[in-house]
């Protein structure tokens, strides 16, 4: 009973890495439709701000593509369909056990996201290559 116990929980521990393995593998992003953060539109500065998409850029540098994204990632590079508020909830929430995105809500501000958000929106604007 007790080797057959330790067989069945391997087996499901390896079941579940590789289920986490398969999501990140799929690019870990759900549709863009999941439920805003805040109201469309209502931003606490302008996306477009070039020294917010590089306050963003330097974050996502030393922590997005550090720890998972790479720098620059084609998940975002001429993305037209992310919803900056969409964004802004899965830095902040994580993904949720949907996607193995976790959440940055208590590392970072809000206005530290939004910053993050301005550069995945900036990237989006860029010619995959």
């Amino acid at each position: 009973p007790y080797c057959m116990k330790s067989a069945l929980l391997r087996t499901g521990l390896a079941a579940g890495a590789m289920l986490l393995a398969i999501h990140a593998l799929a690019g870990g992003s759900p549709p863009p439709e999941a439920a805003p953060a805040t109201a469309p539109g209502v931003y606490p500065f302008d996306l477009q701000d070039p020294a917010r998409i590089d306050a963003g850029r330097k974050r996502f540098d030393s922590t997005c593509a550090a720890f998972c994204h790479g720098h620059a990632p084609p998940l975002f590079v001429g993305r037209q369909d992310l919803a900056p508020e969409y964004a802004f909830k899965m830095i902040t929430d994580g993904g949720g056990g949907v996607t193995p995105m976790p959440p940055w809500g208590d590392v970072f501000s809000r206005e530290e996201i939004w910053e993050l958000v301005a550069y995945l929106k900036y990237l989006g604007t860029q010619k995959p290559e």
